[in-house]
């Protein structure tokens, strides 16, 4: 268990044993010398509690199970815990988001518009922000991006070397494989960058939709499903949209249905082998290299307009 899994789990705990005291938040943080504010962000997990201030709760609200008072202090030493995001400036949502994502055991993917982030190469990952961000690909906010996309593909491997190993699920569009992000050397290594990672299977899942695809779930938009060990913590779902607004949700109801939209697609796309035939015909299909080649997404010599 990881500090995100660990502060949900505390602090569900500690409202529910405050709710059953029947409590109110004010009669609480009058107690504790808080303010109210301070402990509505703990029940929501905006922020973090220390030890001693989890037993002293416990004691207020009753729970002298030694049991549980040690289990509920241990989730708040795990949940304080500093991970590698720390050095990235994150806020909101994406920030829980990767934190969850650094903890999931399933990690499943929609993407019909470019490779998604823990299948990229660094030069694929400069050339696709750079032109989401309409910025230069040595621009320091886009640099700043990819790196965090490196750390997080570093922190997904890091986890196949430990005990339950993470498993990724990705279903991409055909298109995405067809389009020249950052020029033809950048679309070949991508290419088979993902080949490479296609062939551990037991880690990587590859679907593809093909463009003739007519029963297709998918168009809606991207979206990224987290799922967990045990039955503690439920699933997350990231959906993204446009100019990095993305909405992070827990609603069981919701995540369900986007689970079953998964199945959808996987079931109706293309698995097993033949992702990997459309990934070589698609290789295949790359212009050989020319001195006029261009790179990260800078439009051709005597081009009238750049690619968006």
């Amino acid at each position: 268990m990881g500090p995100a899994v660990a502060r949900d789990l505390l602090r569900w705990r500690l409202k529910a044993l405050r709710e059953a005291s029947e409590l109110s938040p004010s009669t609480v943080a009058t107690h504790a010398g808080w303010s109210v504010s301070k402990l509505t962000r703990i029940e929501k997990g905006d922020v973090t509690i220390q030890p001693l201030e989890v037993r002293a709760l416990l004691q207020y609200y009753g729970v002298d199970d030694k049991d549980e008072m040690a289990a509920l202090a241990k989730l708040s030493r795990v949940s304080r815990a500093r991970q590698w995001y720390s050095r990235h400036r994150l806020v909101g949502d994406f920030q829980r988001f990767v934190a969850y994502e650094s903890e999931a055991a399933t990690i499943n993917i929609w993407q019909p518009l470019f490779v998604p982030d823990l299948l990229q190469t660094e030069a694929y990952a400069r050339a696709i922000t750079a032109l989401s961000m309409r910025r230069s690909p040595d621009d320091k906010e886009v640099l700043a991006r990819v790196r965090l996309c490196m750390d997080r593909q570093q922190a997904f491997r890091a986890r196949l070397r430990k005990a339950n190993p993470p498993h990724l699920v990705a279903v991409i569009d055909e298109s995405v494989l067809r389009r020249p992000v950052g020029g033809y050397e950048v679309q070949r290594q991508q290419l088979d960058h993902l080949l490479d990672l296609a062939e551990n299977d037991a880690v990587y899942t590859i679907a593809v939709t093909p463009l003739n695809l007519e029963h297709h779930s998918g168009l809606s938009g991207t979206f990224e499903l987290l799922q967990f060990r045990g039955e503690e913590r439920g699933d997350v779902l990231l959906v993204q949209a446009a100019a990095g607004v993305d909405a992070l949700i827990t609603d069981p109801g919701i995540t369900s249905l986007f689970r079953d939209l998964l199945g959808d697609l996987m079931t109706h796309g293309r698995i097993d082998s033949i992702p990997l035939d459309m990934i070589r015909s698609a290789r295949a299909a790359v212009p050989t290299p020319s001195n006029g080649e261009h790179g990260f997404g800078a439009a051709p010599e005597g081009a009238s307009g750049a690619a968006v």
